[in-house]
């Protein structure tokens, strides 16, 4: 029979729809806990299956959301696996039809994803009736200890049902096997015995003979009897202040001395005038049951302690594994590093030499085929070049690593305007010192939540706010003017917050001691702060000294003017480069120049400053990433120690942070390395002519800021 009426609306199907009777299977215990497992994956059931199988459980097995449905027809469930893509009837529409039916309304479902869930999902699902949502591939043990908790509430209550039925039937046996286990007898008005049966007999060990014309006060123990206990009760039951029949627990004594828990339940009888005539009273002894009763308790404690014990583990589980996704976050950032600086140290320096050759080749060849093919092949590098450099930024931003958060966040947001989205990053404070590991975490959340405003938000601005405060950390606010969501309703009932995917920033936050703040609502934009301890980290060395200009003449260190001799001499030239095909190359495209004199190379930040000490040349070519020292702190403290210096910035990175950065520290002028040809020849002519002309002709950092 099909699953849809003609309004081709899913139903549940009803006991037409199943094969044989849809009643509870008998083949297997009653504690037996019943785990249904529904997926349209053979694979994914059979290791599923495997994982949960156990002593007292049965799998059921069903690969459509109609299968799982005519399985709940015929028997119940501890829990319910129920995954959400699945064709015809999908895991919302399934569970939706599971708790429509009275007898399976409180079955705990647990959904299975195993695509990219959106927070959309999540929430969708625990409103369709889920207890819990998870995302393939499970982790094993947590889905075990999911289930088993789930598996003992099951028995639990099995357990608790099955002693009702069989207190039940216990009582319908004695009642039918004579009542041989209930003292059922009748007082008189004052409280004395005037019958007696078979189960009172056998209950307190009293003969009919001698109970009779005794006041019933004889089976409380002394210390009821000193609390007036018996007479309270007959004064309850003739005053009918307790229902006729209700029943209360009372420790009782038989004739032997010995105490027992009786169950009493004691009316009184009048007749048609109201006159109290006597009372009916039953005892039943259930020491049994209390006893059994409170095993039961401390079974059902020992069970809340192994809930806890099992929540407290998978709270630390989840701790570590939110301490393992950011080492494999940060893992992942350095592998980034690392291969571009691959790219950055060897392919793109590669096509630098490469078009350094190429441009020595123009005045060997007279214009022609050969010409043309090799400016066809200098712009192929020229493309090369610039892939080469998007793939750097793309992998790990060097304005990140080599200038810090804020310089970074500037670099990102002229980035991001390619993309049609315009970002103004505020900052109150110059120089924001953090460590490494910290910045490529919050660099990396603010990234996320500046696409996912590019993606959702239809916004037309973002602002990035960068503040520290006084209580030591640092805030970072990210605002747009789009279009907002009800924060409220994205948080998870486990307080994780969602809405535009935020739950991985809100791990990484907490993971470094911060918090994330959530402020939105529909129409009104959206504000997301991010907050962390912040302690500024001091870094050694290369700081110049406070209120002293980098270019300011000092005693003993010559004077930026040269002599007569030295203006009809060749520059001297020092090539500082970590690189020695790219020296080699500058060298050969120098060595030809009469003008120009290369007197020594350096292959890094440090070498190059002891050699411009000792050689004291008229110009420095400074690459800007290198080992040890880079290039804007080397520059820096050359123009400090020796101003007669001029000093040429040289990089692959032609970003105009670099190039600034390079100036502000006294570089004179600044040459991208694919464009290091005519136009490093004409730099170093330049700085070396203001080195003649006075030092009026090389802009200071402050002019080349400007």
């Amino acid at each position: 029979m099909t699953m849809f009426g003609t309004t081709d609306r899913p139903r549940f199907p009803d006991d037409r729809d199943v094969d044989g009777p849809a009643v509870h299977s008998t083949s297997n215990s009653p504690m037996t806990a019943r785990i249904l497992i529904v997926d349209d994956d053979p694979i994914a059931l059979t290791a599923m299956e495997t994982l949960l199988d156990g002593q007292d459980r049965l799998i059921v097995k069903a690969e459509t959301g109609q299968d799982a449905l005519r399985h709940l027809l015929r028997q119940d469930f501890a829990v319910i696996l129920l995954d959400i893509r699945m064709p015809k009837l999908d895991g919302y529409e399934t569970a939706a039809l599971i708790r429509q039916r009275e007898r399976s309304r409180y079955t705990p479902i647990i959904f299975l994803s195993g695509i990219d869930t959106m927070d959309a999902d999540v929430v969708r699902g625990l409103t369709s009736g889920a207890v819990d949502y998870l995302v393939k591939p499970v982790v094993p043990e947590i889905l075990k200890n999911k289930v088993a908790v789930f598996v003992d509430l099951y028995q639990l209550r099995e357990r608790v049902k099955q002693q009702a039925v069989r207190q039940s039937e216990e009582r319908f046996r004695l009642l039918v096997e004579g009542v041989q286990d209930y003292a059922i007898f009748m007082l008189d008005a004052d409280g004395l015995v005037t019958t007696w049966n078979i189960g009172a007999e056998r209950l307190t060990g009293y003969r009919t003979s001698e109970i009779l014309g005794r006041h019933y006060e004889c089976f409380y123990p002394d210390d009821a009897l000193s609390a007036g206990q018996p007479s309270r009760d007959l004064e309850m039951a003739a005053a009918l202040r307790a229902e006729p029949g209700s029943d209360q627990d009372r420790w009782m004594v038989r004739k032997d001395a010995s105490r027992f828990i009786a169950n009493l339940v004691i009316t009184g009888l009048r007749d048609e005038t109201g006159s109290l005539q006597g009372y009916a009273v039953v005892i039943r002894d259930i020491t049994t049951r209390k006893e059994a009763e409170q095993a039961l308790q401390r079974l059902a404690a020992e069970l809340e302690q192994r809930v806890a014990d099992r929540t407290s583990e998978l709270v630390l589980m989840h701790e570590r594994l939110r301490a393992l996704a950011v080492q494999l976050n940060l893992t992942e950032q350095r592998e980034r590093r690392r291969l571009a600086s691959d790219l950055h140290d060897y392919l793109a320096q590669l096509l630098v030499v490469v078009r350094i050759k190429i441009k020595q080749t123009d005045p060997l060849i007279a214009e022609g085929k050969v010409s043309r093919l090799l400016r066809e092949a200098d712009q192929a590098v020229i493309q090369s070049l610039d892939y080469t450099r998007s793939l750097v930024a793309e992998l790990a931003p060097p304005s990140l690593h080599e200038f810090g958060l804020l310089e970074a966040l500037e670099w990102l947001a002229t980035r991001m305007q390619a993309h049609g989205l315009v970002i103004k990053v505020k900052q109150d404070i110059e120089v924001l010192s953090l460590p490494e590991d910290d910045a490529v975490l919050m660099y990396q959340s603010i990234r996320e939540l500046l696409f996912n405003i590019l993606k959702h938000a239809s916004a037309s601005l973002a602002t990035v706010s960068v503040s520290v405060r006084e209580q030591g950390s640092l805030e970072v606010t990210v605002s747009d003017d789009g279009v907002g969501f009800d924060a409220e309703a994205k948080v998870a009932p486990d307080g994780a917050s969602g809405g535009f995917g935020l739950f991985s920033t809100k791990e990484r936050m907490e993971a470094m001691g911060g918090r994330i703040q959530i402020r939105s609502a529909s129409g009104q934009g959206t504000s997301v702060t991010l907050t962390i301890p912040y302690w500024p980290v001091t870094k050694s060395g290369g700081q110049s000294e406070p209120g002293q200009p980098l270019n300011q003449h000092r005693p003993g260190v010559p004077s930026y003017r040269r002599t007569a001799e030295e203006v009809s001499a060749p520059l001297r030239v020092l090539l500082v480069d970590d690189h020695a095909m790219v020296r080699e190359g500058l060298r050969s495209l120098l060595d030809g120049r009469h003008d120009v004199q290369v007197v020594g190379e350096a292959g890094d930040g440090l070498a190059g400053i002891e050699m411009a000490a000792s050689l004291n040349p008229d110009v420095v070519v400074m690459d800007v990433t290198m080992p040890r020292i880079d290039g804007i702190e080397a520059t820096r403290r050359i123009r400090q120690d020796h101003p007669s210096i001029a000093v040429v910035g040289l990089s692959v990175e032609g970003a105009i942070h670099v190039e600034t950065a390079m100036k502000a520290a006294g570089a004179a002028l600044f040459v991208s390395k694919d464009s290091a040809g005519d136009e490093l020849y004409e730099a170093i002519i330049t700085a070396g002519s203001g080195r003649a002309g006075g030092r009026d002709a090389i802009p200071d950092a402050r002019q080349a800021d400007g």
